[in-house]
């Protein structure tokens, strides 16, 4: 799903300039469902900064009153009760959609070309899993985790298909020892 979303996003900033408002609809959805679904991960400063910068224009000012909207969207997600979480988070995309749809809607369409690559960015990075870890499993037979793995011990595993690093400052990998 999160190659469909980037591929379609990419697809959609070619459209540009005079991007259509449904490519801008689209976009601006997907920006929403991304902030709301980054303020519960690790990635969440990453993406909080970037918002910032996009939806701030660079004026400090500006930055610094979507840093504190974006943080009421996380306090608010993190305080909803269990059985409403669904329905809050929905209610949190849709005003964070419509906060980017006006933003992008209010600009000259060259502008409006570079904020779309921007957002499309602020999406990839908001849907990426980064440095966390996306699914952990554990049972009697070891753990499954998804995602880069980082360990300051040792590692008994098989089938590695992702960067499993071992070792760390104050436990190098011994010289000679090559990657398994």
């Amino acid at each position: 799903m999160r190659q469909f979303v980037a591929s379609s996003l990419s697809s959609m900033v070619g459209e540009l300039p005079g991007m259509l408002v449904e490519a801008l609809s689209a976009l601006a959805a997907a920006g929403g469902a991304g902030i709301v679904q980054a303020a519960a991960t690790d990635g969440w400063a990453a993406v909080r900064e970037q918002a910032a910068r996009l939806l701030g224009r660079g004026r400090a000012e500006d930055e610094q009153a979507v840093r504190e909207r974006l943080d009421r969207t996380r306090e608010t997600l993190e305080a909803a009760a269990p059985q409403e979480r669904a329905a809050v988070a929905g209610r949190q995309e849709a005003s964070w959609q419509t906060r980017l749809e006006d933003f992008l809607e209010g600009l000259a369409p060259a502008e409006q070309a570079q904020a779309a690559e921007r957002l499309r960015a602020l999406v990839e990075l908001a849907t990426s899993p980064g440095d966390a870890v996306v699914g952990v499993r554990a049972d009697n037979s070891g753990v499954t985790a998804g995602g880069d793995v980082s360990n300051r011990g040792g590692v008994i595993g098989r089938d590695f298909t992702g960067p499993v690093t071992v070792g760390g400052a104050d436990r190098p990998t011994p010289p000679g020892a090559g990657p398994r």
